[in-house]
């Protein structure tokens, strides 16, 4: 669609993120009841992950600046790089409770999404992002002040997680 709209010649800035914080939270029923969860993505590797709060504080700064023009990509990075090992950490600091995660193969978290009702091209399509994203697809923009922004992956445990999970006994 972003093609399509440039195309057109519109002035358009396009928000990219890398993962989303708040993915985590669809995962809270295995954190609850398991304190553990899942992905196909090496645990150790870094990478961008962002807050969805942030990522609409950029698209509101955008959109109430009427001085740019042309078409340019934003990217949206978080604070820092982080492993999913890390996050780990967090979230049982956070939660006061030891929380793992584990790496699962593709083709199981592939079936996972198939057993949710996904068709297979939506299913295979997810797993081949999770695919690239361990190769370092979320690796190829250089942070920069512009586009690190604030909240920490602790600081959205607390407000999002924790409250989450509390919400869900």
């Amino acid at each position: 669609m972003d093609d399509l709209n440039a195309e057109t010649g519109v002035a358009l800035r396009t928000l990219t993120m890398p993962s989303f914080m708040d993915n985590i939270a669809q995962r809270v029923g295995s954190i609850k009841e398991n304190a553990m969860f899942f992905s196909p993505i090496d645990g150790d590797l870094e990478l961008p992950s962002c807050a969805t709060r942030d990522i609409a504080s950029v698209a509101v700064r955008w959109l109430l600046d009427d001085t740019w023009s042309g078409q340019e990509g934003v990217a949206v990075l978080g604070p820092e790089n982080i492993s999913f090992s890390r996050m780990a950490e967090i979230m049982s600091e956070a939660l006061g409770k030891r929380v793992r995660f584990q790496q699962t193969s593709f083709d199981a978290f592939k079936e996972r999404f198939q057993q949710f009702g996904f068709s297979e091209p939506i299913a295979q399509g997810i797993t081949d992002m999770m695919y690239s994203k361990n190769y370092g697809l979320d690796l190829g923009v250089e942070r920069t002040d512009e586009n690190t922004t604030p909240t920490t992956f602790r600081r959205w445990c607390d407000d999002v997680l924790v409250p989450t999970l509390r919400v869900s006994n």
